[in-house]
């Protein structure tokens, strides 16, 4: 629990199975981002969920790699997850989202944002947005 002016808030960042059950394959959801990225009319900004499901594809690769290989292997994985993660809180701060969170404050430098990791909202964010889909 945080103190945010006079506001208590308390911020949860679910595990990786938790955040990712019942997503789609890593190759399904490769396929849907490039697919996105390729149909977009040029000078159409991509929304939010083609940020979020990019970044979450990309932690759920690191968190493979890392799994499987080395420290060293893994880092490019990685590099790219948390750059993911950070593209999809600057698009949040940029559109003012306030999913599955409370108080103000820029998203980039909250406190328990960037001591639970980046990419911990990036798993917070997508358990709430796959659970606001229905699956």
């Amino acid at each position: 629990m945080i103190n945010d002016t006079d506001k208590a808030v308390t911020l949860e960042f679910p595990d990786a199975e938790t955040a990712y059950a019942g997503a789609p394959s890593v190759i399904g959801e490769i396929g849907w981002v490039a697919e996105q990225a390729a149909l977009r009319p040029i000078g159409v900004q991509l929304g939010r969920e083609f940020w979020l499901r990019k970044a979450a594809v990309l932690d759920r690769i690191a968190l493979n790699e890392v799994a499987e290989y080395s420290a060293e292997v893994a880092e490019d994985a990685v590099q790219a997850a948390a750059s993911a993660a950070l593209r999809l809180i600057e698009f949040d701060e940029q559109n003012h989202n306030d999913s599955g969170r409370s108080g103000p404050g820029s998203l980039r430098f909250w406190d328990p944002i960037v001591g639970a990791g980046r990419r911990a909202y990036v798993r917070q964010q997508y358990l709430s947005w796959s659970l606001s889909q229905g699956s």
